[in-house]
């Protein structure tokens, strides 16, 4: 390997870029598929979800009372815990903050088996409601915003407008449900608490299989009890429940992208493979001479071939070693790629594990290029030695035919993500993303519970905002496009037409509280009516505004201007239901004022649900107290924060902002998957292109040097130079055209599997597969007319003298 550099660092570049690449999609997989969960005997951690499949909803979180009776009726679970997201406002101690925490019941902790790393976690008496004013503290929050104090312990945080008191710190390493969980706090209800009620499904559900239970029972265990529910409650019509393991809930659809991408670096690493055989194959005739000799003086052919594998075996494991540095120097960059869509990202890393991985691959790979090579080596003998091996150039062929056909597998993977995400980019998200800020607010409920002093500072602070220079519309929403916040689904009737007859058939739609600027704060358009203004305020009669969805699927051929609806259920459904004495209000009635563009809130992919919007002055005592600002501006949106913060300042000093981010921002971050898997594997495909290309040109020179003496010689007979270039490149468009046709019955069979992946393209796309055969073409036959011009150009008695 010494005495041959450039043959040594071509072939540890090529197999270091293969091992590399395995390794580094390897560590991803490893941790987000493989690496069990940081909890106590992970494996029998499940989710359970509620679901309602007759209105479209597969997943959904379970209502407080249906959680506590699946917990106390079941007979699968070891214990079964409940936690739902919630911001905290934390005052007090320095500039406001908000701070993302987690409500959990109080036995959260010990079912996933992990306790405080100082101080306590819950006690079962303090999910009563006066006694939940406690806090336990990410190891992370500790250290940032409190300096390792241990004298927090016991002492009070202002949070939301109320003292809670920090009871303990968790380990450095916990992290649930994400790692962006800053604190938890117990889960209580006041008794006339609206959202502890069957019909507000907001908690999520975590559960430990009893020893012994399957994962089949559980669900036929839980869907018995969620039966038993339905009968005998009414708001449970329809409700079903899901069980699944919580490893596969927490990976979702990421799973398939990384296993694709796996498939994917394998490919890279068999081209690097072939690569370095055909290396070897040519190497191996500049040494017939010397297997000849050592063989003509006693060496076996074990023995032969044992010295020929010890050298791809070192030159493997030279490969792998630069390959775990190229892989370590990458993951960083890897796990920025996936952003916030790559579960458990946090625990990428090098182990044991995958240095093992590393290890038997670079060993697997030296056996898998070196074998073939050293047996065509040892078969060859003395006599046979002054001669070139028509097996070695077939080979040669063979694997090169190979590598085009594995490469054209890769770029017409990355060829249809590329497409896809070239669709998805051009799907118009319903608003205009250029120019506006946004950020969250949530208003405690200790100072702002009375719903008409929460309106009005809202009111207030947009109206601060709008006087601010190059503002030119700032509103405010419960829900804003792409965010995590979702809507709120609410029941929707319709007045004049004949009322559902049972709860299941009443539809339900997305329901968002909006200020009036909202929509033109964020490029909505009007396309019909008019939009809310100041004078639809809590005096004056409900107003609607709907999208186009709930236009077309309520009203298609008619206009719903002036149309009355209300957010609930027929009230003939629920008044048979009241308990004796029970009083009833009728749901106050919306005349529906204006219809707007169809929004993409739930991702570009998705399609548009029908949605109501409702004046957010006019929400009664469903007035939301969290929201998220947009601010139109002419000018850099980010440069508004400091003055935002400072009027938010001057009307409440402890509110913070959060989550501050242009809306171009947050449209980048919802295509952050498909973006990501499209350049890995984008990489990956050009990658396999070079190899592809290298071996190719590799293969076509070798041929035209051991014919250097035929071409003198028909050259010599009249050959002209446009003769020899033909004779040269038609041996390349042969291997070409044959690693085309089994490279396209191979990427037609494998590109199925990118189907899930793929927006608005076939898995078939005839225009994909006509480009990147036309691509590789063009690559690989200019692979092939470097070294077919440089045989035209050979001198004919030079050639006569070759060897």
């Amino acid at each position: 390997l010494k005495v041959s550099p450039a043959f040594t660092a071509v072939a540890v570049l090529a197999l270091a870029v293969g091992i590399g690449a395995n390794t580094a999609i390897f560590s991803v997989v490893n941790a987000v598929l493989l690496r069990p969960l940081p909890y106590h005997d992970s494996a029998r951690l499940i989710r359970v979800w509620s679901s309602e499949p007759a209105k479209g909803i597969p997943r959904m979180g379970f209502a407080p009372p249906d959680f506590r009776d699946l917990r106390d009726q079941n007979q699968v679970f070891e214990g079964m815990a409940a936690y739902y997201f919630n911001a905290f406002n934390l005052a007090g101690t320095g500039s406001p903050e908000r701070l993302r925490g987690t409500i959990v019941t109080p036995n959260l902790f010990s079912l996933l088996g992990v306790a405080p790393a100082e101080g306590r976690g819950f006690q079962p008496e303090e999910e009563t409601f006066g006694r939940h004013r406690i806090v336990v503290l990410s190891h992370g929050l500790w250290q940032r915003r409190f300096a390792s104090d241990p004298g927090i312990l016991n002492q009070a945080l202002q949070l939301n407008g109320a003292p809670y008191t920090v009871v303990g710190i968790m380990p450095p390493q916990f992290q649930f449900p994400t790692d962006q969980i800053e604190l938890w706090a117990p889960m209580a209800f006041a008794p006339d608490d609206e959202m502890n009620t069957r019909d507000n499904h907001f908690v999520d559900a975590v559960a430990r299989l009893k020893p012994g239970v399957a994962l089949e029972q559980a669900r036929a265990n839980v869907d018995t009890i969620a039966r038993r529910l339905e009968r005998e409650h009414w708001e449970n019509a329809g409700i079903g429940a899901v069980v699944e393991s919580y490893q596969e809930a927490l990976v979702g659809d990421a799973r398939r992208a990384l296993l694709i991408l796996l498939g994917a670096v394998a490919l890279v690493l068999l081209i690097a493979c072939a690569n370095v055989a055909n290396l070897l194959l040519a190497r191996a005739a500049a040494r017939e001479r010397e297997i000849a000799i050592r063989a003509a003086l006693g060496a076996g052919r074990f023995r032969l071939l044992r010295q020929l594998l010890a050298e791809s075996l070192l030159l493997a494991a030279i490969g792998g070693a630069l390959g775990l540095l190229l892989a370590y120097w990458s993951l960083d960059g890897l796990v920025a790629l996936g952003g916030s869509s790559l579960p458990r990202a946090q625990e990428v890393g090098i182990d044991g594990r995958i240095l093992s991985f590393t290890l038997g691959l670079s060993l697997l790979t030296g056996l898998i290029f070196g074998l073939a090579p050293s047996l065509h080596a040892t078969r060859s003998g003395l006599a046979r030695s002054l001669k070139l091996p028509r097996h070695r150039l077939s080979a040669s062929r063979l694997l090169v035919v190979s590598e085009i056909s594995l490469a054209l597998v890769l770029l017409v993977g990355a060829g249809l993500l590329i497409r896809s995400f070239h669709r998805l980019l051009r799907v118009n998200p319903g608003f205009q993303a250029e120019k506006v800020w946004t950020a969250q607010l949530t208003l405690p409920d200790s100072k702002y519970r009375q719903t008409r002093k929460s309106a009005a500072f809202i009111a207030q602070l947009l109206k601060e905002i709008e006087a601010l220079p190059s503002v030119q519309a700032a509103g405010a929403t419960t829900s804003l496009p792409l965010s995590s916040a979702g809507g709120w689904g609410k029941f929707i009737s319709i007045e004049g037409r004949p009322p559902a007859t049972s709860l299941e058939q009443v539809p339900v739609v997305q329901y968002r509280q909006v200020t009036p600027a909202y929509f033109s704060a964020m490029g909505i358009r009007l396309l019909k009516g008019r939009l809310f203004t100041e004078r639809d305020n809590p005096d004056a009669a409900g107003a609607a505004i709907i999208n186009s969805a709930l236009a077309r699927r309520f009203w298609p051929n008619e206009d719903p201007i002036g149309k009355r609806i209300w957010m609930g259920p027929p009230e003939s459904l629920l008044i048979p239901l009241l308990r004796p004495g029970q009083r009833f209000d009728p749901f106050p009635r919306l005349t529906i004022v204006g219809i707007v563009e169809d929004v993409k809130h739930d991702g570009l992919s998705q399609v548009a649900v029908p949605e109501v919007f409702h004046p957010h002055f006019q929400g009664g005592e469903e007035t939301a107290t969290y929201l998220f600002l947009a601010v139109r501006t002419t000018a850099d949106p980010l440069a508004l924060s400091s003055a935002v913060r400072a009027k938010l300042s001057a009307l409440d000093p402890e509110l913070p902002l959060a989550n501050v981010m242009t809306m171009e921002q947050r449209l980048s971050d919802s295509v952050s998957r498909p973006r990501s898997t499209m350049l890995l594997l984008g990489v990956f495909a050009a990658l396999a292109l070079t190899l592809a290309s290298v071996g190719l040109y590799g293969v076509i020179s070798y041929s035209v040097a051991q014919r250097t003496h035929e071409i003198g010689i028909r050259m010599a007979l009249g050959a002209r130079q446009a003769d020899v270039l033909q004779l040269v490149l038609k041996q390349g468009i042969r291997l070409v055209a044959i690693g085309l046709a089994v490279g396209l019955a191979a990427a037609l069979a494998l590109s199925r599997l990118l189907s899930s992946l793929l927006f608005g393209v076939s898995a078939a796309d005839p225009a994909t597969f006509f480009v990147v055969s036309v691509l590789l073409t063009a690559i690989a036959l200019l692979a092939s007319y470097i070294p077919a011009r440089r045989a035209a150009r050979v001198d004919p008695m030079a050639a006569l003298r070759y060897e």
